[in-house]
């Protein structure tokens, strides 16, 4: 976890926002870290960077996308590894008339009860969602690995996604837009329905 903290810090500002797998709410941690737009380390009682707003699109897992395990419809006696999402983080800058969409997620990569020591991994999906017609504006698929060491039993992985660019449609950018975060299995398709708000 503090080297996840310590990566997200060299892309994100002060207005990241961490939610678990459950994505309940949360407040913005006080955290001191450089800002996006022309680096520096943010120190308390400093303002944000230029354009950062706390008002940043919520993130959404899927309960059917947070969670692959080889095989897949194995029972706990026969699990050779199960990767599984953990925290994110997102961050917003308005520049004009665009919202730029930063976004950080860490995950992991436990062993089953027939799994072997290496390296595992996935396609994960970062997608941005207009809210008001269910589409798609923006989305890429990154793949993640986590090596699992003789003698251990998990490994993580992390992800910071290239910026996303979307048009400003109004002042309240989490009634706009959704953050879709969840594993692809082969071929790139979308995320499947988001888990619904208050899980």
């Amino acid at each position: 976890m503090k080297t996840f903290a310590r990566s997200l810090a060299i892309a994100l500002s002060t207005s990241i926002a961490l939610t678990p797998v459950a994505v309940a709410a949360f407040e913005l941690p006080k955290l001191h870290v450089p800002g996006i737009l022309g680096g520096g380390e943010q120190k308390e009682g400093q303002p944000a960077p230029p354009g950062a707003t706390p008002d940043c699109p919520e993130v959404f897992i899927d309960s059917g996308a947070a969670m692959l395990r080889s095989p897949p419809d194995a029972d706990g006696a026969n699990v050779r590894y199960q990767l599984s999402l953990g925290e994110t983080a997102r961050e917003c800058v308005i520049e004009g008339d665009r919202l730029m969409i930063r976004v950080g997620v860490e995950g992991s990569a436990v062993l089953g009860a027939l799994g072997q020591p290496g390296a595992y991994g996935a396609n994960l999906r970062v997608a941005i969602r207009r809210q008001k017609d269910d589409t798609l504006v923006a989305s890429k698929v990154y793949r993640v690995n986590a090596s699992i060491p003789n003698g251990g039993t998990r490994g993580e992985f992390q992800v910071i996604a290239d910026p996303f660019t979307v048009p400003v449609m109004s002042q309240r950018a989490q009634d706009d837009y959704e953050i879709l975060v969840g594993f692809t299995q082969g071929a790139e398709k979308p995320v499947a329905e988001k888990k619904r708000r208050g899980g």
